[in-house]
């Protein structure tokens, strides 16, 4: 099990991967947030979450267009595949 502390929320992953790997994940997806954080004016978490998110999903697709191989590009999208289902089943549903 992983605690994540992210903007004011805090949650447990379990995960196949190795600790050392999801936290360079984690420290790569603060960096993004820290950006968004200073860029955006933005008080709102889940926004600043978002934008960090599509600035991610820029990164990876950009590097599939300068020629990552696919097996790389398929097994990163695997690992943020399961990560985020991961996410998904902690976090509660939004209220209607």
């Amino acid at each position: 099990m992983m605690r994540i502390d992210l903007l004011g929320t805090s949650f447990q992953i379990q995960s196949d991967e190795e600790p050392e790997y999801l936290e360079e994940i984690l420290s790569y997806y603060r960096d993004r947030l820290q950006e968004i954080e200073e860029t955006v004016a933005t008080r709102d978490p889940l926004k600043k979450s978002i934008l960090a998110a599509l600035v991610v999903t820029d990164e990876l697709f950009r590097s599939r267009s300068e020629g990552a191989s696919s097996e790389d590009v398929g097994e990163i999208e695997e690992i943020a595949h399961r990560l985020l289902q991961s996410i998904d089943e902690i976090l509660p549903e939004p209220s209607p």
